[in-house]
C-alpha cells in the first residue's frame, strides 16, 4: 500500500470521528418561586453535556397505547362527596340539561387550582374605551370549564392582582337556575362569612362579585377574555356597594342604579 494510500485512510477515519461527535445537549431547569401573587417565569437554565462518537443502535419499539380514560373508576381530588370523575361529569350534565362534557378536558381543567390568569393581551379581544383600559382593571385569560367542574366542598384558588394576593373560595351552593345559567356561591376561606364570592356563568357569558375583607371586586368574562376591578375603580365618585344576589347572607344596602352605564362589557 502506498503511502497515499495510507494517508487517505486516515485521514477518512479522521473525517468520519469528527462527524459523528456528539457536541452538546440542552437540559433546561425551571425555577420556582412562591409570592403574593405569581412570580414571572425565571429563565430557563442551560448547561452543556459533550459526548463521545456516537454507535447505532436498534430503534426502540413503539410505546403501547394509552389506556382508554375511565371516567366511572378516576379517583379526582379530595373531596369526598364527588370521589370520581364520572360523578362530576353527571353532576356538570344534570346542571346544564344533559349538556355533555368531554372527559379529557374536564380532567385537565380538575387539575388547574384557578380559573384564570393574568394577561393583559386579552384586553384587544374586549371593547373598551381608552379610558376603561386603563382605569386599574386587571384583565385575566378565563377558563369556564375550570369553574363547570366546581362542586360544593371544593376550593378554588382567586387570585387579585388589585389586592396584591390569592384568595380561596370554598364553594358551599351550586345553583342551577333553569334558563340557561348556573350560579357558585362560596366563602373565601381564613375570613369572616360575610366575606363571601359568587360567580354566575350562562353560554359564553361569566360574572361574579368577590367581595373581600378590603374590598369587592367585580369579574366579568366573555369566552377566555375577561377582568377584575374593585367597585372603587369602576363607580368612581359614586356608590361602591356591589348587590349580592338574593339568598346570599351579609347583602349591602340596595346600590345606586348603574344600569345605564357601559362599564366595558363586550357584545
Amino acid at each position: 500500500m502506498t503511502g497515499f494510500q495510507k494517508l487517505g485512510i486516515a485521514t477518512g477515519i479522521a473525517a468520519f470521528a469528527a462527524a459523528s461527535a456528539v457536541f452538546s445537549s440542552l437540559e433546561p431547569a425551571a425555577e420556582k418561586g412562591v409570592s403574593a401573587m405569581p412570580p414571572p417565569v425565571s429563565p430557563h437554565v442551560a448547561t452543556a453535556a459533550h459526548g463521545a462518537i456516537a454507535t447505532p443502535t436498534r430503534a426502540a419499539p413503539l410505546a403501547e397505547p394509552a389506556q382508554a380514560l375511565d371516567p366511572a373508576t378516576l379517583v379526582v381530588g379530595d373531596n369526598p362527596q364527588y370521589p370520581t370523575l364520572d360523578m362530576r361529569l353527571t353532576e356538570m350534565q344534570a346542571r346544564r340539561n344533559g349538556e355533555p362534557f368531554d372527559a379529557k378536558q374536564a380532567l385537565a381543567a380538575l387539575q388547574q387550582p384557578s380559573a384564570w390568569q393574568a394577561d393583559d393581551s386579552v384586553a384587544e379581544q374586549l371593547q373598551l374605551s381608552a379610558e376603561e383600559r386603563y382605569d386599574g382593571r386587571s384583565f385575566i385569560r378565563f377558563n369556564a370549564l375550570k369553574v363547570e367542574t366546581l362542586m360544593p366542598g371544593d376550593t378554588l384558588e382567586i387570585p387579585v392582582q388589585q389586592a396584591n394576593g390569592t384568595y380561596r373560595m370554598l364553594v358551599e351552593n351550586v345553583e342551577a337556575h333553569g334558563d340557561g345559567s348556573v350560579t357558585w356561591r362560596g366563602t373565601l376561606q381564613d375570613f369572616p362569612k360575610e366575606n363571601q364570592v359568587m360567580i354566575t356563568q350562562s353560554k359564553g357569558i361569566t360574572s361574579g362579585g368577590i367581595f373581600t375583607p378590603d374590598a369587592p371586586y367585580v369579574l366579568q368574562a366573555h369566552g377566555e377574555a375577561g377582568w377584575i376591578a374593585s367597585t372603587a375603580t369602576l363607580f368612581k365618585g359614586e356608590d361602591t356597594h356591589l348587590q349580592l344576589p338574593p339568598g346570599v347572607s351579609g347583602a349591602p344596602a340596595a346600590p345606586h342604579d348603574h344600569s345605564s352605564h357601559d362599564h366595558g362589557a363586550a357584545n
